[in-house]
């Protein structure tokens, strides 16, 4: 994620304003919200288990 210029309202890949040359400061990453998480865990879980069922099936 880029750090974006307030003045020139345009991203910035360095430090500093390519265009203006004011200094800016990096992006703030926010955390995963937990509903993500468990999304993510609840979905792997899903996914394992119909891989089980298959596999089962097959064997059959």
């Amino acid at each position: 994620m880029a750090a974006w210029c307030e003045h020139c309202d345009r991203p910035v890949t360095g430090e500093a304003c390519e265009v203006c040359g004011r200094a800016v400061e990096a992006p703030v990453r926010e955390p995963i919200p937990l509903r993500w998480k468990f999304f993510l865990v609840a979905s792997v879980i899903y996914l394992g288990y119909r891989l089980y069922q298959l596999i089962s099936w097959l064997a059959h």
